[in-house]
């Protein structure tokens, strides 16, 4: 299994609606057939160096993982709302198992 890890930081200036469809995208990935299980969340956490947003999926290996970077659905959210709303991305792969 590949697990990928993601943490994002918002622009300052991004709106609450731009926030809402970064996160609505996000959710929207679970339904690309490669996704093995999926949870993402704003930061709850209030310290200064944390990030706004966290995306933890899963994959059975690094090709099932490369398709959904390549699939339409992935895509348009890294062209559209992480676009207009992200400032910073920091994000990880593993192997791991079950």
């Amino acid at each position: 299994m590949l697990r990928h890890i993601v943490l994002l930081t918002f622009k300052p200036d991004a709106t609450e609606a731009e926030k809402t469809a970064v996160a609505d995208a996000l959710e929207g990935l679970r339904r690309i057939p490669e996704v093995r299980a999926l949870v993402c969340g704003p930061n709850v956490g209030t310290a200064p160096n944390h990030s706004d947003f966290a995306l933890v999926a899963d994959f059975d290996d690094i090709d099932a993982f490369r398709r959904y970077l390549a699939s339409p659905p992935h895509r348009a959210y890294v062209e559209g709302p992480a676009r207009v709303a992200v400032a910073k991305i920091a994000a990880m792969q593993h192997e791991w198992r079950q």
